[in-house]
């Protein structure tokens, strides 16, 4: 198969050679026969032009010799008439000449011959005029204008000659290269003619070989499209099973720590810790279970999204009662850290889902808390338009580098930047905003900057 194709690339190559080659000669041929009709009509005018001219002459002589022979005025009525076309004819051939590019001897000798015979002519007359009928015919008697048209004549045989031998030649080569061309296109059109032929051979057989395999990935396809489906419901019974365990897990898992946080609180209200340590364990125990909680409840939110059972309810909510509970939430948390978190409770009131946008909240304000320093502050505010509401989180922290910007809001991304304190990430907060403010309409934005701190703008419909 390897040999065949290797021919099948030769002789394409070779038919693609002959084609240029045939396209080069046949480019070729059309210019030198284009330039051939040229020198043909150019050469016919040549001769008719100096034929023409010799008739002229003859005709001019013929007068003129009457006039001095019998002195009637009417045989010059033939001269005059002659002498107008000599002088236009002896133009037309000098342009003749001139256009041809490359002026002959003979050429420019037949033209000088015929200005001198026509000089010669005038001459004549002129004697006959100012001297007399003898001083004329003693010019003619001189045998100038004979010998000037005997040389004419002779110059016009061989200007026509050698313009009918370089024509014979013109057609020689012509003709040679007409037959050249025909050879290179024959042979161009003989190796596509083969290639195609080698080509449809290895297209059959490669077709048969083609038609087996194919019978036998169908064979093996069925084979297959059943493991495949026995696969298939085993992923999505394994599938299955794993929501179920996750739900019972995570439902399992959020009742005992909500009854460690209520019996916290409980303590701190009915009991008071008697000693600083014993209050610090309280706050460390309602920190951790917080954090378990909003663990907890992001793997049941991301279970959630995967099934695509996250409903959303638009309804009144008060910007101002959920930023109260914020403060009241996190304040603890914040003030640990010696975080200073301002949250301007604003007036407005927006439609949307209240438990995707608390969790939202949640999400953001607690990624704040965890990755700003000691001694910095975190500012929470909304602004109201007539068509949205913004809601800003800023903090004071490291900022985010510009590279891993485009990876924030991805499924377990752990970023460069290293929670402040003893807190750990899982990756899936901002992933989890990201799906709920879609989910609302709306969207979201991040400006950062290192060592300056960074602002979530989450822009939602009222």
């Amino acid at each position: 198969m390897i040999n065949r194709t290797g021919t099948i690339y030769i002789l394409l190559i070779a038919s693609i050679i002959m084609t240029v080659v045939s396209a080069a000669i046949t480019y070729r041929n059309t210019i030198e026969k284009r330039q051939a009709t040229r020198a043909v009509i150019h050469t016919y005018k040549t001769i008719q032009s100096s034929t023409q001219l010799l008739s002229l002459l003859k005709d001019a002589e013929t007068s003129e010799r009457g006039y001095i022979i019998t002195g009637d005025s009417t045989f010059l009525e033939p001269y005059r008439e002659a002498e107008t076309d000599l002088e236009a004819e002896i133009d037309s051939l000098s342009t003749l000449i001139q256009d041809k590019g490359q002026i002959s001897n003979l050429e420019r000798k037949i033209v000088n011959v015929a200005q001198r015979r026509h000089n010669e002519l005038n001459a004549v007359l002129n004697a006959y005029k100012h001297a007399g009928k003898d001083s004329a015919v003693t010019r003619v008697r001189h045998k100038i204008g004979k010998t000037h048209m005997d040389t004419l004549r002779r110059l016009v045989r061989r200007l026509t000659d050698m313009e009918r031998l370089s024509l014979a030649r013109q057609n020689v080569m012509l003709t040679h290269n007409t037959h050249m061309e025909d050879t290179a296109r024959f042979s161009a059109f003989a190796i596509i003619g083969l290639t195609s032929l080698v080509a449809l051979i290895a297209l059959r057989r490669k077709q048969r070989r083609n038609n087996t395999l194919l019978e036998k990935l169908n064979t093996l396809n069925a084979g297959l499209e059943q493991n495949v489906a026995e696969r298939t419901h085993q992923l999505v019974e394994a599938n299955r099973q794993k929501d179920h365990f996750l739900g019972i897990a995570s439902h399992d898992l959020k009742v005992p720590l909500s009854g460690i946080l209520n019996l916290a609180n409980l303590i701190k209200t009915d009991v008071p810790p008697q000693t600083t340590r014993a209050h610090e364990y309280l706050a460390y125990i309602e920190d951790s279970c917080r954090s378990m909680l909003l663990l907890i409840t992001n793997l049941l939110d991301i279970n959630r999204m995967e099934r695509s059972v996250i409903t959303v309810t638009r309804q009144p909510v008060d910007l101002s009662t959920l930023f109260t509970r914020l403060k009241t939430q996190f304040s603890h948390q914040a003030r640990n850290k010696g975080i200073q978190l301002n949250i301007s409770a604003p007036s407005e009131t927006i439609h949307t889902d209240q438990d995707a946008l608390t969790r939202i909240l949640e999400n953001l304000v607690s990624n704040a808390i965890k990755f700003s320093p000691a001694g910095t502050a975190i500012d929470i505010h909304a602004i109201q338009t007539s068509t949205h509401t913004n809601i800003l989180i800023t903090d004071q922290g490291p900022g985010i580098p510009e590279e891993e910007l485009p990876l924030l809001f991805e499924k377990f991304q752990k970023l460069s930047n290293k929670p402040t304190g003893v807190e750990s990430s899982t990756g899936l907060g901002l992933s989890i905003v990201k799906e709920l403010v879609s989910l609302l309409h709306g969207t979201i934005a991040v400006t950062s900057r290192l060592n300056q701190g960074t602002t979530f703008t989450i822009t939602l419909p009222n």
